[in-house]
């Protein structure tokens, strides 16, 4: 069950970047009304993801035969496809601050509520799709638990940079989780094609996973490389 930990460490580390900060801004500064919008907003949010994921879970366990094959087979592609854009497409317009910014400050409570329950429900509902693929492979409990842990310490390590108790740099953290999640977005490519056409095409697994995952390190790697060239850490 390492995978859902740690799609969940990933994840939760982006919405703990947004909230955390925001949370430790507004008891340091006194303002707890925001700190209740925030955590309330957070709490809808989570419980409109739990209430769309329970559902979404319910119908896919209805599915059987072709239509349940055919459904496995798109998810893995659409999976493979998120990764693709969250991490690699994306990554440029990441930011990694733990202080609070100053455009979520300015917002009046019911705005920190909205956002608060829009980044829980948005990145909660994608962690619901990436656990739906791993749901038939082993005990519920031990899924559900991982899952839980994973968002625990993403809050945990969140906090401890944020209140300055550690010196842990979160950029090379989730650096790390990317090349995992590339890796295990070029699986769920390969898988679904292996699903869709496996019985046409000879070694479709080998080959999505191949055809998936050397662009998206290459292209991972050559904007990281580019950074570092441009940076004037070289001399």
């Amino acid at each position: 069950m390492l995978a859902p930990f740690i799609i969940c460490l990933r994840e939760g580390i982006e919405i703990f970047l947004v909230i955390i900060p925001l949370v430790v801004y507004f008891n340091k500064n006194k303002l707890y009304g925001m700190t209740k919008s925030a955590v309330l907003g957070s709490a809808l949010g989570t419980l409109i993801a739990t209430i769309v994921g329970s559902i979404i879970f319910s119908q896919v366990a209805l599915l059987n035969g072709p239509a349940g094959e055919l459904f496995d087979g798109l998810l893995g592609i659409i999976l493979a496809a998120l990764v693709l854009y969250s991490v690699v497409l994306l990554r440029k317009n990441k930011s990694f601050n733990t202080t609070a910014n100053q455009q979520f400050i300015s917002l009046s409570k019911k705005g920190v509520f909205i956002l608060a329950a829009i980044t829980f429900f948005r990145e909660l509902l994608e962690v619901t799709l990436f656990i739906l693929t791993s749901a038939g492979a082993g005990d519920p409990v031990l899924l559900i638990g991982s899952s839980v842990l994973g968002l625990a310490s993403a809050a945990l390590i969140v906090y401890v940079v944020a209140r300055g108790f550690s010196m842990i740099n979160i950029s090379v953290v989730f650096y790390m989780l990317n090349i995992f999640l590339i890796g295990l977005g070029a699986y769920y490519f390969g898988d679904g094609l292996d699903v869709l056409f496996g019985k046409y095409v000879p070694e479709s697994f080998k080959l999505g996973v191949l055809l998936y995952a050397l662009p998206s390190y290459y292209l991972m790697l050559k904007n990281d490389l580019k950074k570092y060239l441009t940076s004037g850490m070289i001399k």
